[in-house]
Parts: structure tokens; C-alpha cells; sequence
């Protein structure tokens, strides 16, 4: 996340360091790392609602069922058939798995809409196809560019890379300079931290 300011506090509980950062506008975050590589396993957003209710968490990294893992159970359920997207970020890329899409890799086309500032992904074949926001470079208004996107397919699974520009890539590493000075318990259960 790239928005200056909020403030944050830490606990480590189940394996993870988790950071919850409030912004005075409303906006709040929740980022979950991993405790020895600090990759970050979900990150979730929501903003106050204008009615004064509380607003949806919104899963931008990671999978919406740990999300929802805290009892908003669904009722109904897509098939396993269907392909499923989950963002999974490495250290150079922004990147999205498509599990569940058998078709070979030359079926696949992958553009950059400039007007809207998203990944497009189709198919040839006319069976698959999806608009990909990147709320991080939206955030920094930064534009997306075709060069940067690259794919790969392999065991039903279609693997989408954005390379990360220079300046997200600062970004992140003064976030994670500054996770570093934030003070957590080392034994596992709920122990607060706030920063430094």
C-alpha cells in the first residue's frame, strides 16, 4: 500500500505478522506477512461507508476465503471447474493465478487498456475474459504499460507478471524498512506492537 500517513500498530498471531494501518478519512488496510521470508500473504482494504455504516473488507492480495474466514460464511459457491484469480505478489511483480483454465498458451491475450488503466485478459476462443485493476499503481497514479506484462501457462494455470516500476519498488522497501522498526512479541498468540 502506497498512501502516505495512517497510523499503525502489529501483532503476531498465527504464524503472521499482521499490520492493520487507519487513515483520518475513513480508509483502513489490513496487510498479513509472512514471519521469516516478510511476503505479504493478503492484504485487505475497505473505506467508511458515506452512511456512516461499516464498510466490506475488500481482498486486493491473497485469498478472499481467508478473508472470510472470520464467519461470513457463503452459501453459495462457484463451481471448481470455473477458473479462480488470486493475486500473489513476489518481490519484482505484481501477479495473478488463474487456476482452472485448460486452454494452451497461444489461446491467451494479454493487453494493457491505457484509457482505463487495467490488464486485459481474452481468449481466442472467446471462453475467457477479465479485467484486472492494480489498485497500487492507481494509488500512485501510475499508468500501466504493455512491456511490463508477461505470461506463462502450465497445469491449468495461467500465471499473469506486471513488473513492479522503480517507484513502487521504493515504495515497498521504505514500507518494509519501516515494518521492521515496528516492535512485536516473538511467541505466538495475540500480542500488541505499535510502531516505533
Amino acid at each position: 500500500m502506497y498512501k502516505p500517513g495512517g497510523k499503525s500498530t502489529a501483532i503476531i498471531s498465527e504464524g503472521r505478522k499482521k499490520v492493520h494501518t487507519a487513515w483520518e478519512d475513513g480508509f483502513e488496510q489490513v496487510e498479513e506477512y509472512d514471519l521469516t521470508t516478510d511476503q505479504l500473504l493478503l492484504r485487505k482494504v475497505r473505506q467508511e461507508a458515506p452512511t456512516g455504516r461499516e464498510a466490506k473488507w475488500v481482498v486486493e492480495v491473497g485469498e478472499a476465503n481467508e478473508a472470510n474466514a472470520q464467519g461470513e460464511g457463503l452459501t453459495i459457491s462457484a463451481s471448481s471447474d470455473q477458473p479462480i484469480m488470486v493475486r500473489r505478489d513476489t518481490k519484482e511483480n505484481f501477479q495473478w493465478r488463474v487456476r482452472n483454465i485448460p486452454y494452451p498458451l497461444e489461446v491467451y491475450q494479454i493487453t494493457v487498456d491505457e484509457n482505463a488503466n487495467q490488464i486485459i485478459v481474452r481468449t481466442s476462443n472467446k471462453k475467457w475474459f477479465k479485467r484486472i485493476s492494480v489498485p497500487d499503481m492507481d494509488r500512485m497514479h501510475l499508468k500501466l504499460v504493455q512491456s511490463n506484462v508477461s505470461f506463462t501457462h502450465a497445469n491449468r494455470t495461467l500465471v499473469i507478471s506486471y513488473a513492479k516500476p522503480a517507484s513502487i519498488l521504493e515504495a515497498e522497501a521504505a514500507r518494509r524498512q519501516e515494518r521492521a522498526t515496528m516492535k512485536c512479541g516473538a511467541n505466538e498468540g495475540d500480542i500488541d506492537c505499535k510502531q516505533q
